[in-house]
């Protein structure tokens, strides 16, 4: 079980799988509710009123330095990587389904925002690798193309066009 309280105050317990394969529908209605959840109760926009001033040229100002700030304040801060890195060492990967529960599970423990990228730089800092099924392709289709063609490779046989098409549409 998990508890998670919004940005405006609301919580509400999500129940998350330790990695059982049993229901995986379950585990992704699980995490559409929690997004659900995440906007439906954002904190409510602040809305400044300024006095009337009178108007000033538009000034242009270059999209670079822009980006630069926004990527500078939503990295984490030195205090919230260490801890974040601390705890995923004592983690087992293979209990989360998806990059995206782990992030969530590590905001709770620090107590402060983070993301899936800042998931990713924390492992690749501390040398951890993502687990496989991260990666896998969660699309039946997709699924059965790939074990059709390792099957076909392992035989010997040559796919037919039509078949190497439908894997060209599945990136594999």
């Amino acid at each position: 079980m998990l508890t998670c309280i919004a940005e405006n105050g609301a919580s509400r317990d999500f129940s998350v799988s330790l990695g059982s394969r049993n229901d995986p529908r379950g585990d992704m209605n699980e995490l559409g509710s929690m997004k659900r959840f995440a906007r439906e109760n954002a904190a409510p926009a602040a809305t400044a009123i300024s006095p009337m001033t009178p108007e000033k040229e538009p000034q242009i100002m270059p999209k670079a330095p822009t980006r630069i700030a926004a990527t500078a304040a939503e990295q984490l801060s030195p205090v919230v990587f260490y801890r974040a890195a601390e705890w995923l060492k004592g983690q087992k990967l293979a209990n989360f389904p998806t990059l995206e529960a782990l992030a969530l599970q590590a905001a709770q423990q620090v107590a402060t925002p983070v993301s899936e990228e800042d998931i990713r730089l924390v492992l690749t800092t501390i040398g951890i690798q993502e687990p496989a099924h991260w990666s896998e392709p969660t699309d039946p289709q997709a699924i059965l193309v790939r074990e059709l063609s390792l099957i076909m490779k392992r035989l010997g046989e040559t796919p037919t066009p039509a078949f190497d098409r439908l894997a060209a549409s599945h990136h594999l």
